[in-house]
């Protein structure tokens, strides 16, 4: 290294030095600016957690087998209603990353009626995110209080995103899509 105004002269060992140090505290605050404190996945408000280098861990849906294991592995609880559409009576269990709970409906085929979904996101995003074009309508209506984001065909509904609180909710009926205040009347009975 040259001189210094001083007349010392700065060694390369102490050069490196003071390079990694200042390369960590820049680490050490892009960690804290990008929720670095958080301490897991479940105490963060990212449905998708990513580490202070940007990885993200695989996503893992874990399929249950009744309501309490999936609030066990969610983390939280989810009301929804028992029996919202006639003929799709068999309820599936799924969460995600301890972050989401999950609850579709199917028929005695297999076939999904209905799906409840609940995140804890701190009312940032909505949980699934539609392809561009995908519906020729997206209206914002006001529920109860509540906004409403609905994606349909101008008639009917097949999913709505809202927000209480620190969670944000999804229900989707992309195979059987309902009419606007039938698919609207869920938003009351999800807490």
């Amino acid at each position: 290294m040259d001189q210094n105004g001083n007349g010392f002269k700065l060694s390369n060992k102490a050069f490196t030095g003071l390079v990694l140090a200042g390369a960590a505290v820049l680490i050490i605050i892009f960690m804290v600016l990008n929720g670095g404190g958080v301490k897991n996945d479940a105490d963060g408000c990212n449905v998708n957690f990513q580490s202070a280098w940007g990885q993200s861990p695989s996503p893992v849906w874990v399929d249950l087998n009744s309501h309490g294991e999936n609030k066990a592995v969610a983390t939280f609880d989810f009301e929804y209603p028992s029996a919202p559409l006639a003929g799709y009576e068999n309820p599936v269990y799924r969460a995600y990353s301890r972050q989401v709970f999950e609850v579709g409906f199917q028929d005695d085929s297999g076939n999904e009626g209905i799906r409840f979904s609940k995140a804890y996101t701190c009312n940032a995003f909505e949980i699934y995110e539609p392809k561009d074009g995908a519906f020729r309508s997206i209206v914002r209506n006001d529920v109860d209080g509540i906004e409403v984001k609905e994606y349909g065909d101008g008639e009917k509904v097949s999913i709505l995103f809202f927000a209480k609180g620190d969670y944000s909710y999804t229900i989707l009926m992309t195979d059987n899509p309902l009419p606007a205040a039938e698919a609207e009347a869920f938003v009351s009975q999800l807490n």
